[in-house]
């Protein structure tokens, strides 16, 4: 059964007081240089929710007054839309983004940027970067690096994201969904921000990711190798390294284990084949057993926990299409 748990953020902050709306959102933003104008006809107020997990974590600010200043949005990548014209992203910058209402925007990522905006509600959904880059890397089969967003989506596209995000929002803000449930629909919104945004890794100037070479190199061959039987000793001598320390680097640096990496890479590529293959003439079983899958039933049930439904949906979806 799908347990519950409160989520790891769960806040509800409103006010009427100025000073402490700026105190609130420079904490919010890691900035020390938000500023709040002139104030709604009606008055002064302001309200932030935000509900998620250790991956995403959805959120809706409204402050009925002009604001500008610097964000930081720190090791997060960050989807936003408003609820009228009127924001501005990275206004210091020669391309800034305009949000136009109900149309979703990524926040410029692994920098400060200014902005403004006038008294209007924000909707945010903030990606943990590690989930975000691991959701990319194993729906293109590349590995995990940061990356970068297009500008301009298709509309067909962002389209398809609102009615994703649409459909997910109610349980994502619900405090009582079950962890499972949540997981998979982290996943699921994940996916379609990648796709919508063309997410790809940003041209490397150094290491492609963060941590030690070995565990680059152990990645790699993962990746290259995922379609054959792999034992963890397989990997660790591929990678030059004891199988103690290699474990060790992976879950100090990405909080997993190697094969762990190795089912999320095959999850990801069975089910884009799923997507794509013919239901009339593929199989699950075939489908999978060609990714090194060797349990079918621990295959279906860590495929469905992911993705919020069994690989059999996925490829009787294709008759639809």
């Amino acid at each position: 059964m799908d347990s519950v748990e409160q989520p790891l953020v769960h806040v509800d902050r409103r006010g009427i007081a100025v000073d402490e709306a700026v105190a609130f959102y420079e904490g919010v933003y890691s900035s020390q240089d938000i500023h709040i104008g002139d104030a709604a006809s009606e008055g002064f107020s302001w309200r932030y929710r935000a509900v998620g997990d250790d991956h995403v974590t959805v959120g809706t600010s409204s402050v009925a007054a002009r604001r500008w200043g610097t964000i930081d949005p720190g090791d997060d990548y960050v989807l936003a839309w408003a609820s009228a014209p009127g924001i501005l992203l990275d206004t210091g910058s020669s391309d800034p983004v305009e949000m136009l209402p109900g149309v979703p925007v990524m926040y410029p990522a692994g920098r400060d940027f200014t902005f403004r905006a006038a008294p209007t509600v924000q909707h945010v959904i903030r990606f943990d970067r590690t989930f975000l880059q691991s959701v990319a890397a194993a729906r293109q089969g590349d590995l995990p690096a940061p990356l970068q967003f297009a500008r301009h989506p298709d509309p067909a596209a962002l389209r398809q994201l609102r009615a994703v995000v649409s459909a997910s929002a109610a349980a994502l803000f619900d405090p009582t969904t079950g962890r499972d449930r949540r997981s998979a629909l982290d996943t699921t919104v994940a996916e379609a921000v990648v796709g919508t945004f063309d997410a790809r890794p940003v041209p490397p100037t150094g290491l492609l990711s963060a941590g030690p070479a070995t565990m680059r190199l152990a990645q790699e061959w993962m990746v290259a190798n995922a379609r054959r039987p792999i034992t963890i000793t397989d990997v660790s001598v591929a990678a030059g390294v004891a199988v103690r320390s290699l474990q060790a680097s992976f879950r100090r640096h990405t909080g997993a284990s190697p094969m762990h990496f190795l089912r999320q890479v095959r999850l990801h590529r069975v089910r884009a084949e799923l997507s794509a293959a013919d239901p009339d003439t593929a199989t699950v079983a075939q489908i999978a057993v060609g990714w090194g899958v060797g349990h079918l039933g621990r295959f279906s049930g860590a495929y469905a926990a992911t993705f919020g439904e069994p690989p059999s949906a996925t490829l009787r979806r294709r008759r639809s299409v």
